[in-house]
């Protein structure tokens, strides 16, 4: 029979507190991601999203048929928000979602802020002759058209929707701090000519709240 001496007992011991000490601390930095929010509007419906024209009236519809699926849009001059209330604690937000940017877009800006916070302010053109900021900040860098788009085989929404190439789709993720029990997410465009002539749509929105 193998008996252990009083030191090797009291090692022992000692290298299983540590052990208990070690692994709670490890269970303390782990990192805990829970989704708060997703609409793709294949329902018709857009939960908690809420579009206002910039002269102050609200858009009626805002789910629309494109390609083949259901997008929210299309907007033009308009504030989307989309706003979550009492969201469990946490000190990072995850936002993802698809950007369709339609029709004739020159140099055209679109911006986003997070509980009135800028998370970006850039150009997008669908115009060859026409560069554009994103992916980038407004005033960092001229981009091309259609930089770093996901996709530009899609067709145009109205001027341009017999073209192959008449919108660019972006695939738009970030992730920033954040604390606040609500969650505002905000678009907006600043553009010059009619919705037919170009707008944008979202689609696929997820957000999550993120505690490590």
């Amino acid at each position: 029979m193998y008996c252990m001496s009083a030191l090797q007992r009291y090692s022992c011991l000692w290298m299983s507190i540590i052990f208990l000490f070690v692994l709670a601390g490890c269970e303390k930095n782990i990192t805990q991601r829970k989704k708060v929010y997703f609409e793709d509007a294949e329902d018709g419906v857009a939960e908690n999203i809420l579009a206002i024209h910039r002269d102050g009236y609200p858009r009626g519809r805002i789910v629309r048929p494109f390609d083949g699926s259901n997008v929210i849009g299309n907007f033009n001059n308009m504030l989307v928000t989309i706003e979550l209330d009492s969201v469990p604690s946490h000190n990072m937000v995850y936002v993802s979602f698809d950007l369709y940017i339609h029709d004739n877009w020159q140099s055209d800006v679109w911006n986003i802020r997070v509980n009135d916070l800028f998370q970006l302010s850039t150009t997008f053109s669908n115009n060859p002759n026409w560069s554009q900021s994103y992916p980038e900040w407004i005033g960092v860098m001229n981009m091309p058209a259609r930089s770093n788009a996901f996709s530009t085989q899609k067709p145009g929404f109205c001027a341009l929707d017999t073209s192959r190439d008449g919108t660019t789709h972006y695939k738009i993720v970030f992730a920033r701090p954040h604390t606040e029990k609500n969650i505002k997410v905000q678009f907006n465009d600043v553009l010059q000519g009619s919705i037919c002539d170009r707008s944008w749509s979202i689609d696929n929105v997820y957000i999550e709240v993120i505690n490590n």
